[in-house]
């Protein structure tokens, strides 16, 4: 297996580690994460269930980059900002969350996604 195909299934196996887990048990991850449990928890399985559904994304284009390489721009525009959301919701101690760190797993995706599109154009 390639680097970049290997790449892609981390990135879906990451989305599925987070995602899964948030959707099915939304009241046992936040915890353990640092985040507060809503009282409504619609629009935590809502964003669980777009973790899932781009973590498919990203094994779509594990099996066939060249094919499903536009994947990856909703994959950048989708996790590039999520450092940035986090800190925005929970201000400097954010920083030091577990949220954050795993936030940082987002945007290194996000950058080695950008890596591939830039390095492997189509003609």
């Amino acid at each position: 297996m390639g680097f970049w195909k290997l790449v892609f299934w981390v990135a879906a196996l990451f989305n599925f580690a987070v995602g899964l887990p948030m959707l099915l048990a939304p009241e046992t991850l936040l915890p353990l994460i640092g985040q507060p449990v809503p009282a409504d928890l619609l629009m935590t399985r809502l964003a669980a269930l777009l973790i899932v559904v781009l973590g498919i994304g990203y094994g779509m284009v594990a099996r066939d980059p060249v094919a499903n390489r536009p994947i990856l721009w909703l994959g950048i525009l989708g996790k590039a900002p999520i450092p940035l959301l986090v800190w925005l919701t929970g201000g400097a101690a954010a920083l030091a969350s577990s949220a954050f760190l795993l936030s940082l797993g987002d945007l290194a995706f996000a950058t080695l996604f950008l890596a591939y599109l830039l390095t492997h154009r189509r003609v």
